[in-house]
Formats: C-alpha cells, structure tokens, sequence
C-alpha cells in the first residue's frame, strides 16, 4: 500500500471543512471528507497524478480538485505527503 502522509494544516483543514459544512448540513460535511480521503489514497498510489505547481518554493508539488476543493500534495518516498486541502477559490499564493 502507497504511503500517504497527512500534514498537520491538512489535518487542520479537514477538520474545519467538516465543522464548517456541519452548521447546516452534517451529513454532507461526512460525505465531503469521505470523498477527499480516498482521493488522497489515489494520489499516494499514483504521485504522478494531478496538476504540477511549480510555482510553490520546491516545486515538487502538485494540486488536485475534489469538487470546490483542492488537495495539494507533494511526493515522499513511497507515496504522498498531503501538505493541504483548500477552498478552490483561494488566492494558494497566501497558502
């Protein structure tokens, strides 16, 4: 199984899209977050997968979109590091 890897402000994020969408619709927000996890596990299994972003400072990362939200990640030995998982609407320069 391909290693995926969950940084703190990805934790984070998930956690406040969860009790964001739970103030009006509780089972959506579950719904949301059981759709961007597996998408993660896809990532780690394929790290080549998604949009190359090389204007963050590694250049090693890339984003993917899970409906209005985008999972940024970068390759690790064996798999992925989530490194977050943001509003599409962002400006990701502030990120």
């Amino acid at each position: 199984m391909a290693k995926l890897v969950f940084a703190r402000l990805a934790e984070q994020d998930l956690h406040e899209i969860l009790e964001f969408i739970s103030r009006d619709k509780p089972t959506a927000a579950v719904r949301w977050v059981e759709k961007i996890r597996p998408k993660c596990r896809l990532l780690a299994s394929h790290p080549e997968l998604g949009e190359r972003r090389p204007e963050f400072a590694t250049g090693q990362f890339r984003s993917s979109l899970v409906g209005s939200y985008v999972i940024f990640c970068r390759p690790v030995e064996g798999g992925i590091e989530v490194a977050r998982v943001v509003r599409g609407e962002r400006d990701t320069r502030e990120i």
